[in-house]
């Protein structure tokens, strides 16, 4: 019995709260501020890289490329390198596998 008074009292207290209630207004430049807004949200998306979204765009700069590895692929493929001690490869194991303790350099500093 005490539930449904207090259930009924708030009830009417909500109600009542209704009752002061006014119109809304809004400021009045509210207008031609949201439509500058709404603006700016369509100018914005047009930016420094909006060529990315651009499918055709973002094909031909991968195409590009594509090209430009593979051609440097077979540019450095042709070209043969002459040294005297090996390649850079083969100075690198000889330096890393080799069965020296020779740790004299850590030494000049």
């Amino acid at each position: 019995m005490k539930a449904e008074k207090n259930i009924e009292r708030k009830i009417n207290q909500t109600l009542n709260s209704l009752e002061g209630l006014g119109k809304a207004e809004a400021s009045p430049f509210f207008y031609s501020k949201l439509e500058v807004r709404m603006q700016d949200e369509l100018t914005s998306s047009i930016g420094r890289f909006a060529f990315v979204g651009n499918l055709k765009m973002s094909m031909a700069v991968l195409g590009i490329i594509m090209v430009l590895n593979v051609t440097s692929l077979f540019l450095l493929g042709n070209s043969q390198q002459t040294t005297t001690e090996g390649s850079d490869a083969d100075l690198i194991s000889q330096d890393y596998f080799s069965g020296t303790d020779d740790y004299e350099y850590l030494n000049s500093y």
